[in-house]
């Protein structure tokens, strides 16, 4: 795996928790692991899927083997907001498939936020096609969910975002200041309704020349692609994307993390921008 995803949602989304959960995996299972579904259900158990849901912190998952013939099941326990759910793909050795998986759990033990991943492959960071695709992921499993954040990073697979690691921030002080404060930026980064209105709106964003592309969602917020492949994410287009966003950015002087040496950032205070 190569490439990590990540949103970040409190109770503004629309339809429900546990519908945001449903879109998130039933994405992630159509446009980022088809092949791997297909794999399953035609191959001769090269490769083998599993779906669990953990109900409450302290239960034991709930499993279900072999998505393509249960995942109505696992959707149903999708429906009632677990406090974790998963979706993983194994080799027929048992051992993890590196070409995919997808998680959620809740942040806060009252459900009030919660996020949600996936790890996936694609053969080139150079390739147009196979990155649109991820984006395209990224929007079909936000669209009506209203999130507060989310991103998509080349090899970075940490849960601390770039500016949660270089100006110290507690994760969930990032997390409950979401709709205040845009918990960073990245080659791709989902910026929630009331951030982008502060902005100018998905026109200006466009405007601003930052973007290869501004996609507005339908629950609200815009996602935003900073260059056509994730090796288009130059420094100079890196800049340009902190420099846009940099009004509703975190006050702060980054410093390096020596955890996190090769993390991507522009070292820079965004109050300095505004």
């Amino acid at each position: 795996m190569n490439v990590y995803i990540e949103a970040s949602f409190d109770i503004a989304a629309p339809d429900g928790p546990g519908e945001s959960l449903v879109q998130w995996f039933r994405a992630a299972r159509d446009r980022l692991f088809g092949g791997l579904v297909e794999a399953e259900a035609t191959g001769g158990g090269e490769v083998v899927s599993e779906a669990r849901v953990i109900r409450h912190i302290d239960d034991s998952p709930r499993r279900f083997p072999k998505v393509g013939e249960t995942w109505e099941q696992f959707e149903e326990g999708l429906a009632a907001f677990p406090w974790g759910a998963g979706l993983s793909f194994l080799t027929d050795d048992g051992e993890p498939d590196e070409r995919g998986r997808a998680n959620s759990y809740h942040v806060l033990r009252d459900g009030s936020i919660w996020r949600a991943s996936a790890s996936a492959s694609v053969d080139s960071p150079d390739d147009a096609e196979s990155c649109a695709a991820l984006v395209d992921f990224l929007r079909a499993a936000l669209d009506a969910s209203n999130p507060t954040f989310g991103r998509i990073e080349w090899r970075n697979f940490n849960e601390l975002t770039n500016l949660d690691a270089v100006l110290r921030r507690k994760k969930r002080t990032s997390l409950r200041e979401s709709r205040q404060f845009l918990r960073g930026y990245a080659w791709a980064t989902v910026c929630p309704a009331e951030l982008a209105a502060r902005l100018g709106g998905a026109t200006a964003l466009e405007n601003s020349g930052a973007f290869h592309r501004v996609l507005p969602m339908r629950a609200g917020g815009v996602l935003l692609q900073a260059s056509d492949t994730l090796a288009g994410y130059t420094d100079q287009v890196m800049e340009r994307v902190f420099e846009t966003l940099a009004p509703v950015l975190p006050p702060g002087e980054p410093r390096p993390d020596p955890a996190f040496p090769y993390l991507r950032f522009v070292p820079r205070d965004a109050a300095g921008v505004r």
